[in-house]
């Protein structure tokens, strides 16, 4: 017998545990199977099945077709956008092969097309549903649109679409590509409907005549007559036994395995004769909600042994939580039914929030959106409740012993606080808006969420002050209760009844400040407190405030919560100084952020930059301290407001220090984008603020004042920066009177050495003021002595003193400037070797030697005198070396300038 054939042969018979696959599938083992071939024969060969490249092609189209069919299921523009661009180009490749065999355009092909472009045109045409898209999908509509109707008519695909509309397909109809492609998955379809659940005789049947068609399949390849098939059969036994040995713990857990399935199969079975039915019975591994005998009357020993039962299975790992709600809410509506009394129900009720809490298995994570609500609902439902009757007590003092839930003659006591929930409902509506996306339509959904949960909050505060007479809250319940009002209150701008609101807030926080016996709360209301009258314009009352409670010196000792709320409010006080035309205030609140360069950290508003500083739970907890979006602070409209306080600031103050060497900066980041701007090779116009406010800054330089303003209030500042304000129209005339005295400023303090005289009504005219503004800020300048100069009354002028330095003057204390300099630094170097008194010789560079010698050599080489200026000895010079210095050396301190 040839090896070919007895490849066949061995082929047969173990044909049937893996029937017709497609692909041929490479054995890792065949090297070492043909080394074996010689005692077992060799192993099967894998089926292969050559396809039409036609086949391969339309194999190839539709698998595309229905990724981009996935993608439309899914509302995913931009994908189907990639998609369809994908799928034109794999068509193109596919029409010479379809030319060559004189194949038309496949129908399901045109039935894609004509589904997308139905697709798009009903999107394009709902505006809601437009607008309900999000940011990428938006971009993708557009460009979708119109190429599917470019390809369309570029292609001469018009008349086919039109055909199709004309007779479309209907639903469960099936194209001729298909059905073959139906065919060739036959086999697969019938080995599941093998699987299917029906009458043990016919799987029985069927698998026989299985067995038989495979029978008779594998002798149509066999070659050798019957006679043969006794001598083959022999060798293979052997053959497959020493297989067998090599290949035991595959057998093995083959075996195993096979066990497993036959168990199943056994369950199923009897399931079926059970039930007498063709259809399956899903079995779920959860347990079914509990119900009550209906023998057996619900009272309320039982409700309550019953809930004990369900309430067991709470925080096991097993429990499905989803199913312990159901259960109580069971619970809750059989009391109901029975009329148990209030003590039952709201004891269930309360427990069903407990669950509802639950249902996430970490606190880290979110709540759903879902669950929250129903969370609230239920939440409120309980609250009314309690506000409605007097005779419920539900506070943590009690005991479980102590609850009483059945007695209607006693009040009813439970164990719980309504007030804890609703603070844990809050916390967890600030993680839902934390992780939603703040630039979508999800979170402005979400954000209405907000309205339902300060009337909750209302209605908690309510039911406080109508029960705090029984003694049944405790005050950090209470005083957190009323925070959380605050919480919800103090960042937004209102602009009608402000009265009101204001007064809401004054007892609200003064609540806090007679409850709260821990200093937190009393800080944090404070600061909202600030907040709160920053931004409403209260700027004396505000600033008052905040420095009685002197915050700024405690505020380093509090937690980090507290510290960022500190921050925003010292942020909205800057602001509040600026609108008010503060500016020298304004600069020093904002100072304090912006010149750390991380402002958005400091603000809770991003997540710092510097990941390989922070483990992965430090950032998990800079993550869950962020504040919503819509509780944030405009980063770039503070930065163009200490930019431009920065501007009135220093401008004229680098015109009165024009010949200081060494001037005090009043703010480092504003001169660092001067200095950027004066490096630069080619300076175009201005784009953002930061721009705006450097060019402003030079036309002020100059005295330029109307070209100043024209780059700092125009159209495009008014989009970033001024329409922000409330009050824009005060704000903006504010910001132009301070840049025409301050360019004034700048222009007297420049050009007083050039000018003897100046007009006062040239300086009114020039600058487009009245002559006794012009008059009051020159004399405030005389007076601060910041101009040396004085107003001469009958001429109308100023008359300039020259009393600034000449060249070699300015030259000369520049150089003892310099040399000043180079003495301290000399004296920093040597003090940390030889201490506090100056250098002392060669022998100071080692201390041992001087303790070894007299004290004629410590002594010696001693530098005295005056380290700056006098002579030091009678030659005239600073110092003395030799013996006198041992005798100046008895009171060395004397003789220090420090």
């Amino acid at each position: 017998m040839s090896r070919f054939y007895r490849r066949g042969a061995s082929d047969s018979d173990t044909d049937s545990s893996e029937d017709e696959v497609e692909e041929l599938k490479v054995n890792k083992s065949a090297k070492f199977r043909d080394d074996l071939d010689f005692m077992a024969g060799p192993e099967e060969d894998e089926k292969r099945v050559v396809r039409a490249q036609k086949d391969k092609k339309f194999d190839e189209l539709k698998s595309l077709i229905k990724q981009n069919r996935d993608a439309k299921s899914n509302k995913d523009l931009n994908k189907l956008l990639t998609g369809f661009d994908t799928l034109a180009k794999a068509y193109d490749k596919s029409k010479t092969i379809f030319q060559r065999q004189n194949v038309t355009t496949p129908r399901f092909y045109i039935r894609f097309l004509v589904e997308i472009e139905d697709y798009v045109n009903k999107l394009w045409e709902d505006k809601e549903a437009k607008a309900a898209l999000s940011k990428n999908n938006t971009k993708a509509l557009s460009p979708l649109r119109q190429k599917l109707k470019k390809y369309i008519k570029d292609h001469g695909l018009t008349d086919l679409v039109t055909d199709y509309r004309a007779n479309p397909d209907e639903d469960g109809y099936e194209t001729p590509e298909d059905e073959n492609e139906d065919d060739d998955f036959e086999e697969v379809s019938d080995a599941k409907a093998e699987k299917s659940p029906g009458r043990q005789a016919e799987r029985v049947a069927d698998s026989e005549s299985e067995s038989d068609s495979d029978d008779d399949d594998s002798f149509n390849w066999s070659s050798e007559p019957d006679t043969n098939s006794s001598d083959d059969e022999e060798s293979v036994t052997k053959m497959e036994q020493l297989r067998r040995y090599f290949l035991k713990k595959e057998f093995r857990e083959e075996s195993k395995d096979d066990k497993k399935d036959k168990r199943k199969r056994v369950i199923k079975v009897k399931e079926v004769v059970e039930e007498d039915d063709d259809d399956w019975t899903p079995v779920s591994r959860e347990k079914s909600v509990v119900h009550f005998d209906p023998k057996e009357e619900v009272t309320h020993d039982v409700m309550i042994k019953k809930l004990n039962e369900v309430m067991s299975a709470r925080g096991k790992r097993t429990t499905d939580r989803n199913q312990h709600v159901a259960n109580l809410q069971k619970l809750l509506e059989v009391a109901e039914e029975k009329q148990l009394g209030l003590g039952i129900s709201v004891k269930i009720s309360f427990c069903i929030i407990s669950a509802l809490f639950e249902l996430n298995a970490k606190i880290s994570d979110y709540m759903e959106y879902e669950t929250f609500m129903n969370t609230l609902r239920t939440v409120n439902t309980l609250l009314d409740l309690l506000i409605t009757t007097d005779r419920v007590k539900l506070s943590v003092t009690y005991a479980e012993e102590d609850e009483n839930l059945k007695d209607e003659n006693e009040e009813y006591r439970i164990q719980g606080s309504i007030l804890i929930a609703v603070q844990r409902l809050d916390g967890e509506l600030a993680k839902i808006l934390q992780n939603a996306d703040c630039h979508s339509n999800d979170y402005i959904e979400k954000l209405k969420a907000e309205k339902d949960m300060c009337q909750l909050i209302e209605k908690a505060e309510k039911y406080v002050e109508l029960r705090n007479h029984l003694g049944i809250f405790d005050k950090h319940e209470v005083c957190k209760v009323y925070m959380m009002r605050i919480e919800h209150t103090y960042y937004k701008y209102q602009d009608q009844n402000v009265g009101e609101i204001a007064k809401t807030m004054d007892y609200l926080c003064n609540k806090i400040y007679t409850l709260d016996d821990e200093k937190r709360l009393r800080q944090r209301a404070m600061l909202c407190h600030v907040y709160f009258l920053a931004v409403h314009d209260k700027w004396h009352r505000a600033r008052d405030l905040l420095l009685m409670s002197h915050m700024q010196a405690i505020v380093d000792h509090s937690d980090v919560d507290t510290q960022i709320l500190y921050n925003r409010t010292i942020c909205q006080l800057g602001l509040c100084a600026f609108r008010h035309g503060f500016i020298r205030e304004a600069h020093q609140g904002l100072s304090e952020i912006q010149n750390t360069q991380r402002a958005k950290e400091l603000l809770a508003q991003a997540v710092g930059t510097r990941p390989h500083e922070k483990t992965a739970e430090q950032e998990k907890i800079d993550r869950s301290r962020q504040v919503p979006y819509h509780m944030h602070i405009n980063v770039e409209l503070m930065e163009c407001v200490y930019l431009i306080c920065s501007m009135l600031l220093e401008i004229p103050h680098m015109a009165s220090c024009e010949f200081e060497m060494r001037r005090r900066m009043l703010s480092r980041s504003f001169h660092y984008q001067l200095k950027q701007s004066e490096k630069a090779s080619l300076t175009g116009p201005p784009e953002n603020t930061r721009e705006h406010v450097v060019a402003a800054s030079k036309a002020m330089l100059n005295g330029d004042w109307k070209k100043c303003k024209d780059y700092i209030v125009n159209e495009k500042m008014n989009q970033k920066v001024w329409n922000l304000f409330h009050n824009a129209d005060q704000v903006k005339d504010m910001v132009v009177r301070r840049i025409q005295e301050e360019s004034l400023r700048t222009y007297l303090l420049t050009y007083s050495t050039v000018y003897s005289t100046v007009s006062l009504k040239k300086l009114a005219s020039l600058f487009d003021l009245s002559k006794k503004d012009v008059h009051s800020i020159i004399s405030k300048m005389i007076i601060q002595e910041e101009l040396s100069a004085t107003l001469d009354e009958p001429t109308d002028c100023l008359i300039m003193h020259r009393v600034e330095p000449s060249r070699l003057q300015m030259l000369a204390l520049n150089l003892s400037d310099k040399l000043q300099t180079l003495a301290e630094n000399n004296e920093q170097i040597l003090e940390p070797r030889t201490g506090r008194g100056g250098y002392q010789g060669p022998g100071s560079w080692f201390p041992g030697r001087n303790e070894r010698q007299g004290d004629k050599q410590k002594g010696s080489g001693g530098f005295q005198g005056e380290r700056r200026g006098g002579p030091g000895g009678p030659d005239g010079k600073r110092g003395n070396w030799g013996s006198q210095g041992g005798q100046q050396r008895r009171h060395p301190q004397k003789q220090r300038a420090f």
